[in-house]
C-alpha cells in the first residue's frame, strides 16, 4: 500500500454509547451521533428510512452516503458532499469506492467499510491525509444502517477536516 498519502496510522474507536461519544472531538459529529442513537432506539442500528439528511444541514457538505452491495461486496457512493468534493478535487456520487484515485486511500477506505459491514458498530476515526501536497488532519464518524435490522445496507460517513491556517514556509515556528 502506498503510504505517501498518510503521515501516521489512524486512531480508531469502535462501539456504542457514551464511551464512543467521549472520543468525538467535533461538536457537529457529536450532534450527528446523538441523532443516530435517537433514531436507532432499541435496535442494533437504524434503517436508512429513519433518517433525513435535511435533519443535519450543519453537516450536509461533509457527508458521504454509501450503499452496501453484496455478492460481491462493493460500495457505491450515493452522495458525496460538496465540501468533500471541493477539497478532494474528485466527485464520487454514483461511483464505486473502487474508483477512488489514490491506491493507498482506496484500500484504507475499503478496509473501513468492510469492517463496518462486519461489525455493524459506529467508528470514530482521527487521522491525517495529504491533499494537494498538504497534510490535513480530520475526524470522521462512520455510521451503519440496516433496512431489516441485521445486515448493514448503507454507511454514512461525516468527515470534518481540521481548520488550520497554513503558515508561509519562511515563518519560523516558535
Amino acid at each position: 500500500m502506498d503510504s505517501s498519502c498518510f503521515h501516521s496510522a489512524p486512531t480508531l474507536t469502535q462501539g456504542l454509547g457514551d464511551e464512543l461519544a467521549d472520543t468525538i472531538r467535533e461538536a457537529r459529529l457529536r450532534r450527528l451521533y446523538a441523532y443516530w442513537l435517537d433514531r436507532k432506539g432499541d435496535r442494533r442500528m437504524p434503517a436508512r428510512r429513519d433518517i433525513d439528511p435535511l435533519d443535519f444541514p450543519y453537516l450536509l457538505g461533509s457527508i458521504m452516503l454509501v450503499d452496501v452491495n453484496r455478492d460481491p461486496l462493493r460500495f457505491r457512493v450515493r452522495l458525496h458532499g460538496t465540501s468533500l468534493v471541493r477539497l478532494s478535487a474528485y466527485e464520487l456520487t454514483g461511483k464505486l469506492l473502487d474508483d477512488l484515485p489514490s491506491n493507498a486511500y482506496r484500500e484504507y477506505v475499503l478496509e473501513r467499510c468492510r469492517g463496518l459491514v462486519a461489525s455493524g458498530e459506529p467508528i470514530v476515526v482521527h487521522h491525517d491525509r495529504v491533499i494537494d501536497g498538504r497534510r490535513r488532519n480530520y475526524e470522521a464518524l462512520w455510521l451503519p444502517f440496516a433496512d431489516e435490522g441485521i445486515a448493514v445496507t448503507m454507511l454514512l460517513c461525516a468527515l470534518i477536516y481540521e481548520n488550520r491556517r497554513e503558515r508561509p514556509r519562511s515563518t519560523p515556528i516558535v
